[in-house]
């Protein structure tokens, strides 16, 4: 299986059989450590969505009640399973990373620390769930994902921005 990305590094892959797999293992080992209950860890980003290419990254979202007020338990519990907060500064939400090892050069696993059943959780669980309804959504948004690839030139917040408003179209039509 394919995992991981170099820092820096912005690539997909083709969709691999044990990204479900990696995400239900950690999922467990988020939920022994941090005692976060399973319904507030789901499977989010592209490795979550069935039949297209993918960053190989697992993405997890995460619920909290208060993303203002996390308890310093929930840092040092999930450090203790190799999860690193970033120095991403995001609105409402906390990135927590895991990495192959301590060089903190390839980044395996991402959390996005957000207040449960918030906006973000709301949208982030909305999005995945169209695309795996919809094949015709699916391919869009791998082209998309493929085009940034081919015709642009960035980071990884470019990337994301490039992205942006075909994550608005599909969310805006859910609603």
């Amino acid at each position: 299986m394919i995992l991981g990305l170099k820092r820096g590094e912005i690539k997909v892959v083709e969709p691999q059989i044990g990204w479900k797999d990696e995400f239900y293992k950690t999922q467990r080992e988020i939920n022994a450590a941090a005692g976060i209950d399973f319904e507030c860890i789901e499977h989010i980003g592209s490795t979550s969505i069935r039949d297209i290419k993918a960053k190989p990254m697992i993405d997890f979202a995460v619920g909290v009640d208060d993303i203002n007020n996390v308890p310093s338990y929930i840092f040092e519990k999930l450090k203790g399973i190799g999860f690193h907060r970033l120095r991403v500064v995001l609105e409402n939400e906390i990135v927590i990373a895991r990495f192959t090892d301590d060089t903190f050069d390839i980044k395996t696993h991402i959390i996005h620390l957000i207040e449960y059943r918030g906006k973000k959780w709301n949208d982030l669980i909305s999005f995945r769930n169209a695309l795996n309804s919809s094949g015709e959504l699916r391919k869009e948004y791998e082209g998309v994902k493929l085009s940034f690839l081919q015709n642009e030139t960035g980071d990884m917040n470019d990337y994301t921005q490039y992205k942006e408003g075909f994550i608005l179209k599909v969310l805006n039509a859910n609603k």
